[in-house]
């Protein structure tokens, strides 16, 4: 550790310490805090806010994927197995993954 790092410390129960781990970590946190910092997210005591949205998604004129002429070509299925697995709306998925690409 140098002069310039320090370590952050926060007391949880070991069940939410454990739930929390599995997704943060230092790149984790560093990526939060440039979202932060670019005003697209404000941390809050009752979570995450989204204070920008990715306007990409409404240029698109297609009700849904399956009507999307970029997406006959693409093998999905694994897309669509983990969405499905989540309980997450393909659409909006696909949303987030141009947004990351994005960035």
């Amino acid at each position: 550790m140098t002069e310039n790092t320090k370590t952050l410390s926060i007391r949880l129960s070991n069940e939410d310490k454990a739930e929390l781990q599995k997704y943060l970590n230092r790149e984790s946190a560093e990526a939060i805090l440039r979202q932060i910092k670019r005003g697209e997210i404000t941390l809050t005591r009752k979570g995450v806010a989204i204070e920008r949205v990715n306007t990409i998604s409404e240029s698109v004129n297609t009700p849904n994927c399956d009507e999307c002429p970029y997406m006959n070509d693409l093998n999905m299925t694994a897309f669509d197995e983990v969405c499905e697995y989540k309980g997450i709306d393909r659409q909006k998925a696909l949303d987030k993954c141009v947004q990351m690409l994005w960035r």
